[in-house]
């Protein structure tokens, strides 16, 4: 699926825009921003799953206290270990994309609940949920560029 392929390259590229980075600039909120970049990168991987697990109705794939720490509507805490904690989002991220080709081999998302996004698309199916999550990631990707650019300026 062109779809899914586009989604591990747009991952790769968060890889690539996030190593060898130092653990300060991962917490530290830019100027003019309200996050960080370890929020982004954790917000991208609890919101696929909301957008095609939850509302397909089917359980998350994520801990619910990450959810709950990276979704829509958060913001940063505060984090003893940057880079312990970006490993682990590294980790939680590679296995929800294992789950979800297998979830799709399987034929699991029949139902889908409409979801209007704050972009203003209506969501209507599980497909739509996939091609906008890559939106949605590569946004995110894009801001975290831009952070890194402003707090290395510095």
């Amino acid at each position: 699926m062109q779809v899914i392929d586009n989604h591990k390259a747009i991952r790769n590229n968060f890889d690539k825009a996030l190593a060898n980075i130092e653990a300060e600039l991962l917490v530290k909120i830019p100027e003019g921003f309200n996050n960080n970049i370890l929020w982004n990168f954790g917000h991208v991987v609890a919101t696929q799953n909301v957008l095609i697990y939850g509302m397909s109705g089917l359980d998350f794939t994520v801990p619910t206290d990450f959810l709950k720490q990276y979704k829509k509507g958060s913001f940063p805490q505060t984090i003893e270990n940057p880079l312990a904690e970006l490993e682990a989002i590294k980790i939680i991220a590679e296995n929800a994309n294992k789950q979800l080709i297998e979830d799709i081999k399987e034929v699991k998302f029949n139902d889908y609940q409409a979801y209007e996004t704050s972009f203003g698309v209506v969501l209507e199916s599980f497909n739509d949920a996939l091609q906008f999550n890559n939106i949605h990631e590569s946004m995110h990707l894009g801001i975290i560029k831009t952070m890194k650019q402003c707090l290395i300026r510095k």
